[in-house]
């Protein structure tokens, strides 16, 4: 009898168990450091793996975030070289890659010194505002100007240049045609209006290339069961197409701010389940902390984004995203796996004890050390699901 309890105080040993998701979490986050994805501890690993949709940003994330100018459309009695040159001034204290992209024009451009804005206000969302020479100038979306008064909608046939002019209105103000906007828009460009609050001075429109991975990234996240894929953008509803036809989301929502993406982010957690959100800028911030799961682009992530988020993309390479999911759907089965081995294994040698089957050797082969390292060995598949072949177009 003493030796069968001794036996059996043997098989009760829970290392086995105890080490089996430890061993399985470390196994996934290190094999993630590996291929660039840095994971912030064990509980996100599992989250991702669990996760129903996936709401990304647009600028930075599903595309470069290196925007460039491609048209510069002065109104009224506006050259193209004071439109840029009020822009620039406004730009020059902003911290938006758009900012960068109008000041890098202005320069190809030759525009002089710029004026430097009193007054400046981020207008979150929306745009900028700052004064200059005691007037105050806007820089931002076409909404930004429809909200002060601006009609933006008035057409007419006479274009330039293959974009519609902008019609002018009564008094000081002016407005653009709509099919100016819409042509801008249909071809994945952001538009921002330059102007005063009784006047237009134009619009410029910026184009950001989309990642090569980014399509290839959303096919393969659908192939391993994401249910929902959704792109969240803070740009307007013809960019947002664009783009989301090009990556093939299934939906995307437009023109939203900050709080609104935390609301986007919200209903898709109670109409799907979990939800993983990636980005890159601190308006993403507030979703990036909303979601189960945050996931930051890790060199062109904002600090804010960085700290916020639970897992970062290093390379800002999007292509690992459909790795990390993939890796921590595995690292949850294997975690389930050791566990039920494990407890399967010791009940039963635990039931081949009384009926003297079950040495006290065997108890320490087979479940004791065995099981340990056989719980330690199963962990180690992790390391073995490889990047590359979630990677490319």
């Amino acid at each position: 009898m003493f030796i069968r309890g001794l036996t059996l105080l043997v098989i009760a040993c829970p290392c086995a168990f105890v080490i089996s998701t430890p061993v399985s979490v470390v196994s996934g986050i290190t094999s993630a450091a590996k291929n660039g994805v840095l994971i912030k501890g064990g509980n996100y690993l599992e989250a991702m793996g669990e996760v129903d949709a996936v709401a990304l940003d647009k600028t930075g994330t599903l595309t470069k975030g290196e925007l460039a100018v491609t048209d510069v459309v002065p109104v009224n009695d506006t050259d193209e070289v004071t439109l840029l040159r009020y822009a620039a001034g406004l730009e020059r204290r902003s911290e938006h890659p758009i900012a960068t992209a109008i000041l890098a024009r202005a320069d190809d451009t030759g525009v002089g010194n710029s004026p430097e804005p009193d007054a400046f206000e981020s207008l979150t969302g929306k745009g900028i505002r700052g004064d200059i020479d005691g007037e105050t100038y806007y820089a931002g979306k076409p909404e930004l100007f429809e909200e002060l008064g601006f009609d933006l909608t008035r057409t007419r046939s006479a274009t330039d240049g293959g974009v519609p002019v902008p019609d002018a209105v009564e008094g000081d103000a002016g407005a653009f045609a709509e099919d100016a906007l819409a042509t801008l828009e249909q071809e994945g460009k952001t538009v921002v209006i330059v102007g005063t609050e009784s006047e237009l001075l134009g619009a410029i429109a910026i184009a950001d290339e989309v990642r090569p991975a980014s399509r290839r990234a959303v096919e393969r996240l659908h192939e391993l069961g994401v249910e929902r894929v959704v792109m969240l953008t803070g740009d307007n509803e013809g960019t947002a197409r664009a783009i989301a036809e090009q990556v093939g989301v299934d939906e995307y929502r437009a023109d939203l701010l900050p709080d609104e993406k935390v609301d986007a982010v919200e209903e898709l957690q109670t109409e799907y389940g979990e939800v993983a959100m990636i980005g890159d800028g601190i308006n993403d911030a507030p979703a990036l902390a909303t979601a189960e799961v945050g996931v930051a682009m890790g060199a062109a992530g904002t600090d804010t984004a960085l700290e916020t988020a639970d897992i970062a993309l290093m390379g800002d390479d999007v292509g690992k995203l459909p790795y990390l999911y993939d890796l921590s759907h595995t690292a949850n089965g294997v975690i389930r796996q050791n566990i039920w081995a494990s407890l399967g294994v010791k009940l039963l040698l635990a039931l081949g004890v009384p009926l003297g089957l079950v040495s006290v050797a065997l108890a320490v082969v087979v479940g004791d050390m065995g099981m340990s390292l056989g719980v330690t060995g199963n962990a180690m598949r992790l390391s073995r699901i490889e990047l590359d072949r979630f990677v490319g177009a």
